[in-house]
């Protein structure tokens, strides 16, 4: 979750810088670019299988009337 986030405000920043300053404008689409790639790729290989679900066990069997009580 981090590495993606750290990905998507480098790519917020290479838009700003891209508004702000039109001369970096290759620079900002190589870089947000990349950016992105790494975004995609570790979304890819971070993906975990969702959880088993857990068999419930059964009851203990409630008392069978042969047991005596006091």
């Amino acid at each position: 979750m981090t590495l993606r986030l750290a990905c998507l405000l480098g790519i917020l920043v290479c838009v700003i810088v891209r508004l702000i300053d039109f001369h970096y404008q290759q620079t900002c689409l190589i870089v947000g670019g990349a950016m992105l790639f790494v975004a995609l790729i570790g979304t890819l290989i971070d993906e975990e299988p969702p959880p088993a679900k857990k068999q419930k066990k059964p009851a203990p069997a409630q008392g069978s009337g042969s047991e005596k009580t006091a």
